[in-house]
């Protein structure tokens, strides 16, 4: 089961991956998918030995659901919106060709035009979850069975026992490709992950404020109030003369691990470079920032490191939303060079110097 590999919380974030890798295969299938239930208008021809003026308007009909389908197609976003819009195109060929055989004498051929409208099935079903696949899928059985009441199909039971294995042998692949998608899912968070965290101290480096910046004018998205702060470990040059480097990496990762400890799910932390680190603090108010920043400050000066003594520095501005974040990023900067000049082992806000 794809839950062996995926957490259940991670679920949502998987399905919305796979629909988005396969969106635009997807796409294509559909177009492909209608073409082709009109192409069957010359078989029709074949069967009628002439123009088969009753079927052009059967097998046309496809057009107004692929229309449906390239008008929305754009806005689509969700896997779950594109469950109903992507599956509307294979219904919506399978009730062209029952239109189309409801006018034809010949009906011998319903069987393979069936047979084929599986593979529509899992063209389409290659961006959706396999469970909502294998529901919607099994409609393909209602459709014929519904159908049969006015075309009596001649060998019902077996263009059924056709359809079955096939059907089955679908889903099996389906479930085999949605495994192989979530091995392609977790090499790719993992490189994600890794290519924004600092792999010392396990907290973000400085490649995560693109994921949260529009990249043409370096604004933030989200319309909720930020702080940023910049911090500094005081004296950090002398632990590495005094103690030698591997004692530096573990002061690194210990002030890591005590700024992770004082923020919310939605701040951030970030390793921006030697001994400083930022500290994006969203939907917050100067009352926060000031009371947070001086428990950090708190804790680090009073904590046990098990290397020495330690102190930081931290300056805060608060984020503009009509300015881009080098402008806030730059006032927290003097902010934190503001302390530094004035005895360290302090926060300043920058509206206070």
């Amino acid at each position: 089961m794809i839950t062996k590999k995926i957490a259940k919380e991670e679920l949502l974030d998987f399905y919305q991956s796979k629909f988005d890798y396969y969106k635009v295969v997807g796409a294509y299938c559909a177009v492909i998918i209608a073409f082709s239930e009109i192409s069957y208008f010359f078989t029709d021809c074949q069967l009628y030995g002439r123009f088969s003026w009753e079927t052009l308007i059967p097998r046309l009909s496809v057009l107004v659901p692929l229309a449906i389908f390239l008008l929305l197609y754009p806005k689509v976003k969700s896997y779950k919106a594109g469950v109903l819009l992507y599956y509307l195109i294979p219904h919506a060929a399978m009730w062209a060709t029952i239109w189309s055989v409801y006018h034809l004498e010949n009906r011998d051929f319903v069987r393979e035009g069936f047979i084929i409208m599986h593979f529509a099935f899992l063209t389409i079903g290659l961006a959706m979850p396999v469970m909502y696949h294998t529901v919607i899928h099994g409609f393909l059985f209602v459709n014929i069975l519904v159908s049969n009441l006015f075309n009596h199909y001649e060998h019902l039971d077996m263009m059924l026992t056709l359809a079955i294995p096939i059907y089955i042998g679908v889903i099996l692949l389906q479930i085999i490709l949605e495994n192989t998608y979530a091995d392609h899912y977790l090499i790719k968070k993992s490189l994600e992950l890794n290519s924004i965290t600092d792999e010392l101290t396990g907290v973000y480096n400085r490649f995560k404020i693109n994921e949260i910046v529009d990249p043409e004018n370096h604004k933030f998205y989200t319309d909720e109030s930020i702080y940023i702060a910049m911090l500094d470990i005081d004296y950090f040059k002398k632990v590495n003369d005094n103690y030698g480097h591997e004692a530096g990496d573990i002061i690194l990762k210990y002030v890591g691990s005590r700024l992770e400890t004082h923020v919310q799910s939605q701040d951030y932390v970030i390793r921006w470079g030697g001994e400083e680190f930022v500290l994006l603090l969203v939907d917050c108010d100067a009352d926060r920032v000031a009371r947070l920043t001086e428990e950090i400050r708190g804790d680090i000066a009073s904590g046990e490191n098990s290397v020495c003594p330690l102190t930081i520095s931290i300056g805060y501005s608060k984020y503009k939303p009509e300015e881009n974040y080098h402008s806030c990023l730059d006032r927290a900067d003097k902010a934190l060079y503001y302390a530094k000049k004035h005895g360290r082992n302090q926060v300043v806000d920058y509206n206070n110097i």
